[in-house]
């Protein structure tokens, strides 16, 4: 089993990483993609396209940043894993959103793309040995680990589905 990481040195990385709850990393992972998927997949075209509030993203928006999200940390787990030592920049959520016209996508292929997305991430994490997983990179700025970034994907997961439960649905 992965262990926990055990200090998080960025805030941004631990609001996330605090979300996850204990227990087998890549099971996690895997249950997440299988309970985001189905409730997402009840969720009509007309209801993925409305916003809960004025200037806030569409249903589509969300899961599309979500799934840039994790295509973003997994290209950064993929470089510190590799042993790469240039530090690895922030992402503007917002200048990706609105570069990436999700609203003219269907909900279908979102929902693929996030499918087809964690499918690749849970791939790259088999690749990564107990060394490569405590290994530290610098992202924004800070100083982060490989774990330290799959846990982050899972809580960011966590975080936006709060949203989407609560706002949305």
């Amino acid at each position: 089993m992965r262990p926990r990481p055990l200090f998080i040195e960025n805030p941004e990385h631990d609001r996330y990483v605090s979300l996850v709850p204990d227990g087998n990393i890549e099971e996690i992972l895997i249950k997440q993609r299988a309970k985001t998927l189905t409730i997402l997949g009840s969720v009509s075209e007309e209801l993925a396209s409305k916003t809960y509030a004025p200037g806030k993203w569409t249903l589509k928006e969300v899961i599309g940043h979500m799934t840039d999200s994790e295509r973003v940390m997994s290209y950064r787990m993929l470089a510190i894993a590799r042993n790469e030592i240039v530090p690895l920049p922030a992402m503007d959520q917002d200048q990706y959103v609105s570069a990436a016209n999700f609203n003219k996508l269907s909900w279908e292929q979102l929902l693929a793309g996030l499918d087809t997305v964690r499918s690749n991430t849970l791939s790259l994490i088999s690749t990564i040995d107990e060394a490569a997983w405590v290994r530290n990179g610098t992202v924004m700025n800070s100083p982060v680990s490989v774990g330290t970034i799959v846990y982050g994907i899972v809580g960011h997961e966590l975080r936006h589905m709060k949203v989407i439960s609560d706002k949305y649905l």
